[in-house]
């Protein structure tokens, strides 16, 4: 009767799997949201500019616009609005630079294919995932006060409890397509034939 090999051990069956997957090169999707992290912590670090020139100086589209009244009482609220909320705004411009600073440094290491790539990557992600929670609460119990007493000045001619729906809809919506890419990035890289392939770079 043949004899049967000793049973294998899990590092060995983790080691045949990492060589299974060693004669693949780097997959496309390393370099693609390595590319992808690096542009959009860029994007988020400019949007950071921006809120900071907003709360500094205003809002310059209202310089552009005539000085009717309503205008004038628009413009008024969201200073108002912009004043009461400036707590939960800096809030939420620290998570945005802390999660920028971790999706550039994870895009940098995936460009130079460096196994680290990974663990940035998932620390980026998750951060990403909590702060998208962490602003859900924000906005519900600070931010949507505040705005549906601004709503009230600036939602003209709407129906009853419109801009209160407007103002729901579109946070919730863009939270959703907000977390589409942190899902995606923990998706694509933790594949088990990419993983694998991480485990074969330098650190």
């Amino acid at each position: 009767m043949e004899q049967q090999p000793p049973p294998l051990s899990p590092q060995e069956i983790a080691a045949r799997q990492s060589g299974e997957y060693a004669h693949i090169g780097q997959p496309q999707a390393v370099k693609i949201l390595g590319i992808m992290h690096v542009i959009f912590a860029g994007l988020g670090f400019l949007g950071l500019v921006w809120t900071v020139f907003l709360l500094t100086v205003g809002n310059p589209v209202f310089l552009f616009m005539p000085k009717t009244p309503e205008m004038v009482a628009q413009a008024k609220a969201q200073e108002a609005m912009q004043s009461q909320i400036m707590t939960v705004t800096i809030a939420s411009s620290v998570l945005t630079l802390v999660i920028g600073a971790l999706m550039l440094a994870a895009g940098i290491l995936l460009l130079k294919k460096r196994k680290s790539g990974l663990k940035w990557s998932n620390r980026y992600a998750w951060t990403s995932l909590a702060g998208k929670a962490v602003n859900v609460v924000l906005g519900f119990a600070f931010t949507m006060p505040v705005a549906k007493e601004s709503l009230k000045t600036t939602s003209g001619s709407l129906p009853a409890g419109a801009p209160e729906a407007i103002f729901i809809g579109s946070m919730v919506l863009g939270i959703v397509l907000a977390s589409i890419y942190p899902i995606l990035t923990l998706v694509l890289l933790n594949r088990p034939s990419t993983k694998a392939w991480f485990a074969n770079q330098p650190e």
